[in-house]
């Protein structure tokens, strides 16, 4: 293994380690724009130069590999110099855009002209070249050209991760710039994370476009509940509103974010968040609600039936869980759900969309129950009168509702969840507004904070659990979602 020293700290290193990976372990920090972590090396932006003693020139850190006895300097006036001649070179054509674009304050063009140059342009600006601006590039990306540096990352991302090779650099010398191919669309599944990757702001979010200045925003860690790859997240929230959702990179499952996942957020404060219960079609206060909810139940109470959710936290099917055993006192309950499984496009999208069916089964191995088969024949055959479900399962039952004429109380967080015949519906507050654990199809166990306060009266599911089952006649004495868990 090859020994490398680099501003006099020395480090051992595997063999084809380059000398900014090796740098990096030793906590130097050697500035950078085309390199990226996962993608490959293109050595283009020529910001990363350093001094190689015995080398006849600067060589790029992000290309060169480690030899042994390798005397490497980051810092040498030499380097410094190529480091400010480099930035000269790409801000010849950069606009001063600065005030008004949103890559202000996580910059690198605006950081690194601090650090290594602060130089006045020599170039008129007469001369300098014009490029198009403000070009929506498919369902989630703005494109500034004058502001590109002509890292590629983008055109590397699209050929080398998605490998829809949507994009290329057009032209040549000073006029270059990227640009879609011909008859192509840039809609891919996780276009946003090329503005991730983008350095200067070239690229950027139309959700997020002019929203909020990312000092402003606070970050909290999240879990994806677009499907049951349940990727690490970022939300950047301020004042409780989240602004965006980014990747939080991971070795076990995720660098990037799918475009849908990054969307999620949207439901939680879409105009259609339910705050009320629903009574058939009328909004009523969540009380009244609860209390005509449980009233239903109360006429059935034999026939009554309980179907937990995979879209639920492990918490809130637990909470299910001691309603339909300890509330209702019936066996008439499922929580097994077993979908297929696996990354269905070779990158992180789910065959399963549900974020928790490896959740719900270990509620079912704590709790018992029927088979999702048994219930839904109960449900088929019209031995079942009521069910209570969570409004995206009960669809996973909707051919048997409708054959059985069971009445359907459900809880949704949306107005546009709730399904088609049913007779009341209770909301509850989302995971980006109360805490949750959830088990991805990995076996991985991550967990939900809140980000954002749910609207008034609106509670937690576990909590409108314990309401209902109350005014059904049961107490369960759920005073906290750890009360729930309880025997899980």
């Amino acid at each position: 293994m090859p020994k490398i020293t680099i501003d006099g700290k020395t480090l051992e290193v595997a063999k084809g380690t380059t000398v900014l990976t090796a740098a990096q372990q030793l906590g130097v920090h050697i500035p950078r724009y085309c390199y990226h972590p996962k993608l490959s090396i293109s050595g283009n932006c020529r910001m990363c130069l350093v001094e190689v003693e015995k080398a006849p020139k600067l060589m790029t850190a992000c290309s060169t590999e480690a030899a042994d006895g390798m005397v490497v300097h980051t810092a040498t006036d030499k380097v410094k110099a190529a480091r400010r001649d480099v930035l000269e070179f790409l801000l010849i054509n950069h606009p001063l855009d600065c005030p008004i674009c949103d890559q202000a304050g996580e910059c690198g063009l605006q950081d690194y002209y601090m650090d290594y140059s602060r130089a006045k342009s020599r170039f008129a600006q007469a001369d300098k070249v014009r490029r198009e601006k403000r070009r929506v590039m498919g369902p989630h990306l703005v494109l500034d050209n004058e502001r590109c540096i002509l890292c590629t990352r983008c055109v590397r991302f699209c050929s080398e991760v998605t490998k829809t090779s949507e994009l290329e650099v057009m032209e040549r010398a000073d006029h270059s710039f990227i640009d879609a191919k011909e008859g192509r669309a840039l809609d891919n599944d996780y276009s946003l994370n090329i503005a991730d990757i983008c350095p200067v702001g070239a690229w950027t979010s139309r959700d997020f476009r002019f929203k909020q200045r990312v000092w402003f925003l606070k970050k909290t860690p999240g879990v994806c509940l677009g499907c049951a790859t349940g990727c690490l997240t970022e939300i950047h929230h301020n004042e409780g509103v989240i602004y965006r959702i980014m990747p939080r990179p991971n070795a076990d499952t995720n660098t990037w974010l799918c475009d849908p996942g990054r969307m999620a957020y949207k439901a939680a404060q879409a105009g259609d968040r339910l705050k009320k219960g629903v009574i058939k079609n009328g909004l009523i206060d969540l009380e009244p609600a609860l209390r005509e909810a449980a009233s239903r139940i109360d006429e059935h109470h034999e026939a009554a039936a309980v179907l937990g959710s995979p879209w639920l936290s492990v918490e809130d099917n637990a909470a299910l869980a001691r309603f339909a055993k300890d509330g209702l006192k019936t066996k008439n309950y499922s929580f097994d759900f077993d979908p297929e499984q696996g990354i269905k496009d070779g990158i992180l999208i789910n065959k399963d969309p549900a974020p928790n069916a490896a959740g719900a089964r270990k509620v079912k191995a704590a709790a018992g129950g029927l088979s999702f088969k048994e219930l839904s024949a109960k449900v088929a055959s019209g031995e079942i009168k009521v069910l209570v479900a969570e409004a995206r399962a009960a669809g996973l039952l909707k051919e048997e509702l409708k054959a059985g004429g069971a009445r359907l109380i459900v809880f949704a967080m949306n107005r546009s969840e709730i399904p088609a015949g049913a007779y009341a519906t209770l909301p509850y507050a989302s995971y980006f507004e109360t805490p949750g654990t959830f088990i991805n199809f990995q076996g991985l166990e991550r967990r939900t904070e809140p980000t954002a306060a749910a609207a008034e009266g609106v509670k937690p599911l576990w909590a409108v659990i314990g309401k209902l089952s109350a005014y059904s006649g049961g107490s369960l004495r759920l005073e906290s979602a750890q009360d729930a868990l309880k025997g899980i």
